[in-house]
């Protein structure tokens, strides 16, 4: 039947009264379901994932490309998304380096150039993607392994989505990028030495903070630790059993300090994941020449693709070099190794061509970070090796107080034996939280060592045996670290050694059947006490994510400045105090405080705590130093009280209390005192 015109008008109106009731009712403010905060705080979380997975996404569209003409056959489809990924972020961080030194640090040649690059890969990646598409898995997890690792991130997401608050990122993995940005170039006039250490995620840092902002920044690292738990799944199932890989998964997402950098402006799982990266490859390049000689088949072409697993250990050496000073260990034992394959061939010729080729692409590809220190500072290992290459704002004074020398453990035989013990509880680590490594690395550690050392083999691989040499290098170089100086006792120094023995530990935990007796099944038992500890671990971080309650920031409940309050109370409130009340043109001393990334004046932070002392050996007296403040342009002094009396109780005597006292006494007025934590001072013109 036919509906005439008016037959329409029972529906036309009820639709126009839903949306009248419907306006009406949710226009009053109480009952609106959410406010315009609360979509913009979801819109700022989506934007940061957003530019993130974008800068990873071009970084995964140019290791593809690079792979392309590298290795075009060699790889399977996993390989390629965390090899490609892990060599186009590196790409990244090292044309923001070009783009710093010339000038370039703004945000319309950011954009531009990311466009750029993402036009340009575009072909590559989207073909790439529907292969990827057409893949189909045949080694997935467990539900129970599924729903852990799902918690496990979750909880590591909703923290990395926060405004920094880490140490380290406050102190100068985000405040040099800040710097350079607010220059628009990479500088390099700034009494902090950690500014010149090798800074390719410093780079990627500020990238990312030109495209968007500080948390973009940090996802980048939680991206790291995302192909860290991949890489380590490829290393375990090719080298060791594919059986062996997602147990390798869950004993890498049980060590809490994982998670937690995840979490953190930090660069230690990139570091982990380049060194590791750059072993996994001369091992693949051995075991390519093995096959090829158990074969019997000779192929000229082979013989160029198995010194492409060569340039690849090279490239991921150097970009490991980019990071930080001491991943020079991996290239020790990379070379090593090629020396040690080499002298099973007997073919000497081919062993020093392959050791030219490694060594070479390592050294290009860090080089560039070496030489802008080399430029800026004088010294290309700055600060260290000053006794050679000297270095700007550096001497014998600050060398000693730096290396602490003398202040680690010694060589006291009972406590080295106890250092894999000690290492786990934490106790004497330098930092605590970030150097968790939970238990099931050390309860493993006998069998992986009775294992290694013993001639009941369990059949295990010589891929077995070149990680264990990895784990040894890297655990006897952090102990050198620990007998000499305090402060290398930090158990994160030791993670790409860490990360380098969890595909053993899982291998050894997948072998534990050939221990069981008749009477007493051990691999059930320890199943057991696996799974408890997992469930521990899994509730623990859990709790810890509960008590900095990230939620009502996400959401919008809690501003950014709520936020940082709750989580760094005094000093936050400082900075604040520091941006509000003093001159723009305000040049701020700190003593005994390295952070101040939230300072918006011209702040020169204490960035090895020795600030005050090393003015007191320099100039020895209260009206010296103020004479000197006054000349370097300083107008204003912070003191952090709790700083202070860390250090009083760590090094008493390099405290010159007397010359402090007369200090603020005759040429300090202070102007304002947060929570007894924080003084801030004016510097006088004439003393008082």
């Amino acid at each position: 039947m036919r509906k005439s015109p008016r037959d329409w008008l029972v529906p036309i109106g009820f639709i126009l009264w839903i949306f009248f009731v419907l306006v009406t009712f949710f226009a009053i403010p109480q009952q609106k379901p959410f406010s315009e905060a609360n979509v913009l705080a979801l819109g700022n979380v989506l934007l940061d994932l957003l530019i993130a997975g974008w800068l990873i996404l071009v970084g995964l569209g140019l290791g593809v490309w690079l792979l392309q003409y590298l290795m075009p056959t060699e790889l399977a489809l996993t390989e390629v998304v965390v090899f490609g990924t892990g060599l186009g972020l590196g790409a990244l961080g090292l044309l923001a380096l070009g783009l710093g030194l010339v000038g370039l640090f703004r945000p319309v040649v950011a954009y531009g150039v990311t466009l750029a690059l993402s036009v340009i890969v575009a072909p590559d990646l989207w073909q790439f993607l529907r292969q990827l598409r057409a893949w189909r898995p045949t080694n997935l997890p467990n539900r129970l392994t599924t729903l852990y690792l799902s918690a496990i991130g979750v909880f590591a997401l909703l923290l990395a989505l926060l405004p920094p608050t880490d140490w380290d990122g406050l102190f100068y993995h985000l405040t040099g990028p800040k710097i350079y940005l607010q220059a628009g170039r990479i500088v390099g006039d700034f009494d902090v030495p950690h500014f010149n250490f090798p800074s390719l995620m410093e780079m990627l840092f500020v990238w990312a903070m030109l495209l968007r902002g500080d948390i973009a920044a940090k996802l980048l690292h939680t991206g790291f630790g995302l192909l860290l738990a991949g890489l380590v799944y490829i290393v375990a199932r090719r080298l060791l059993g594919q059986k062996v890989a997602w147990p390798a998964v869950l004993i890498l997402a049980s060590m809490p300090m994982l998670g937690t950098l995840s979490t953190w402006a930090y660069n230690d799982l990139a570091l982990a994941f380049y060194q590791l990266a750059s072993l996994y490859a001369v091992i693949n390049y051995q075991l390519s020449i093995t096959n090829e000689q158990n074969s019997g088949i000779q192929n000229p072409k082979s013989k160029i693709q198995n010194r492409n697993w060569l340039i690849l250990s090279g490239l991921f050496a150097g970009l490991a070099m980019g990071l930080k000073y001491t991943s020079f260990i991996t290239p020790l034992v990379v070379v090593l190794l090629i020396v040690w394959f080499g002298f099973q061939q007997r073919q000497a010729k081919e062993t020093l061509l392959n050791l030219t080729i490694f060594s070479l692409v390592a050294l290009l590809i860090a080089l560039p970070w070496y030489l802008k220190n080399w430029a800026f500072t004088g010294n290309p290992v700055y600060p260290f090796l000053s006794s050679v290459f000297g270095g700007q704002y550096w001497d014998t004074f600050r060398a000693d107080w730096y290396a602490s020398a003398g202040t680690g453990i010694g060589w006291r035989p009972g406590t080295l034996l106890a250092l894999p013990w000690l290492l786990t509880l934490g106790v004497g680590d330098a930092n605590f939280w970030d150097g968790r490594t939970g238990p099931l690395l050390l309860l493993f550690l006998p069998l992986v060592i009775w294992v290694s050392f013993s001639r009941r083999s369990l059949n295990r691989s010589s891929a077995y045996n070149l990680l264990m040499i990895y784990v040894l290098a890297h655990f006897a170089f952090w102990t050198l670290g620990v007998i000499w100086s305090a402060s290398l006792r930090q158990s994160r120094l030791l993670l790409p050694g860490l990360v380098g023995l969890v595909p053993l530990v899982s291998w050894v935990w997948l072998n534990l059947s050939e221990f069981d007796l008749p009477q007493f099944s051990l691999s059930r038992f320890v199943n057991i006490t696996v799974g408890l500890i997992l469930a521990l671990t899994a509730i623990n971080v859990g709790l810890l994510t509960l008590q900095i309650n990230p939620v009502p920031y996400l959401i919008g409940l809690e501003t950014r400045e709520q936020y940082l309050t709750r989580r760094l109370g005094a000093h936050y409130a400082a900075m604040q105090q520091i941006n509000s009340a003093l001159p723009q043109e305000a040049t701020v001393v700190f003593l005994w405080e390295p952070r101040s990334y939230y300072c918006q004046r011209d702040c020169r932070p204490d960035s090895i705590l020795d600030s005050f002392p090393h003015l007191a050996y320099q100039y020895g007296s209260a009206e010296a130093i103020a004479e000197r403040w006054k000349e370097t342009g300083v107008s204003h002094v912070l003191i952090y009280r709790t700083g202070l009396e860390i250090m009083l109780k760590e090094k008493p005597t390099t405290i010159d209390m007397n010359t402090l006292s007369m200090l603020e006494h005759n040429y300090l007025k202070q102007l304002f005192d947060v929570a007894g934590a924080y003084q801030v001072y004016e510097l006088e013109a004439e003393s008082r």
